[in-house]
């Protein structure tokens, strides 16, 4: 094995001018001697151990990222993360709670035993215990697309309300006054947010909020189906679904299938969180985009500045606008009254 004993005397330096070479610092070095260090370590094709280095610094060069779900979104934000990671040398280390909440806990203390130097957060719930945990770390940390309650941290989050009232003003613009919302137990902000601006649109047009148009799931791939079919069959059904959630959105779109309706001739259906299969359905769906990457890159940057920064600084939130993307899933009312399935 190559050691650094071995480049110092190819080079014919000392330990320390190759230790100084290897950290980055030139100060006080000439320029020959440098190029000469550099030549010695490609030409035995030296690596340091990055153990060792780490020891030494008290740090692992290793960013921890725990999620609740590797969504769309979050498949699109992990790209974002690691790209920035990895153009500034450091390691990522990814969990998922898969809709637990226990698991965060263990997803927590699991990052907190391999020492990450730094955590971008999104859990699913936020539980006193997530914040305690969160609070013991003693590292800096940014929350993407969640917000932290009492923790102290940097944000990269949207205007997940604006996005939300968007989608159901376009709805309502189409005619539609019986709009249905699904979402996941509210028990992060976004889920909360998406939900208030589902209201907010309603109440700006005047509109009454029907508690029985309003469903409330738990968390997971499958389970709105037998409910939501049952809401199509209703004989006072909603005209249109406004779905929080691309796992939701699924859902919504089999339960519609299994009741015998079309999209968008019987009702219509508006998502969130884009995906690049959404343009690709039959019908193409309108959705709200997220600009998931661009929130990924810019969360790994907010936690790297904090990193190299080595000192406490105000929390800084960064915040994002989503988009809908108008496609083929939501019909205008009056031509939905053309089909005799419509009351």
């Amino acid at each position: 094995m190559i050691t650094i004993d071995d480049v110092a005397k190819l080079a014919g330096v000392s330990k320390s001018s190759v230790s100084r070479v290897l950290n980055g610092n030139f100060e006080y070095m000439s320029e020959g001697m440098r190029q000469k260090i550099e030549k010695a370590i490609e030409q035995l094709d030296y690596r340091p151990n990055a153990v060792a280095q780490s020891l030494k610094k008290k740090e692992t060069k290793v960013i921890g990222l725990v999620v609740g779900d590797l969504n769309s979104f979050w498949s699109e934000a992990l790209r974002g993360v690691q790209d920035e990671c990895m153009r500034n040398g450091y390691g990522l280390m990814v969990s998922e709670s898969a809709w637990d909440p226990e698991r965060d806990i263990a997803n927590l203390n699991m990052m907190k035993s391999k020492q990450v130097d730094g955590l971008i957060v999104s859990p699913i719930s936020q539980t006193n215990k997530v914040t305690e945990l969160l609070n013991s770390f003693n590292i800096p940390f940014v929350f993407c697309d969640s917000t932290s309650g009492d923790i102290l941290a940097d944000h990269v989050v949207t205007d997940t309300i604006a996005g939300a009232t968007e989608a159901v003003e376009y709805l309502i613009g189409l005619g539609h006054r019986r709009i249905a919302v699904v979402v996941f137990p509210l028990e992060t902000d976004v889920r909360r947010d998406r939900l208030e601006g589902y209201k907010r649109a309603l109440m700006k047009h005047d509109l009454s909020i029907d508690d029985s148009l309003i469903k409330i799931f738990k968390a997971g791939k499958g389970n709105a189906v037998d409910t939501v079919v049952q809401l199509l069959k209703s004989p006072d059904r909603p005209t249109a679904i406004f779905s929080t959630n691309m796992h939701l959105t699924l859902d919504v779109l089999k339960a519609a299938r299994l009741a015998g309706l079309n999209v968008p001739r019987d009702v219509s259906v508006v998502g969130y969180d884009d995906t690049e299969w959404a343009p690709l359905l039959d019908p193409p769906l309108t959705t709200v985009a997220v600009p998931a990457f661009q929130m990924g890159v810019k969360a790994a940057s907010l936690l790297l500045q904090k990193l190299q920064v080595k000192k406490s600084k105000k929390p800084k939130t960064v915040q994002v606008m989503p988009k809908l993307m108008i496609r083929n899933s939501a019909s205008p009312l009056s031509v939905m009254r053309e089909n005799p399935s419509i009351n």
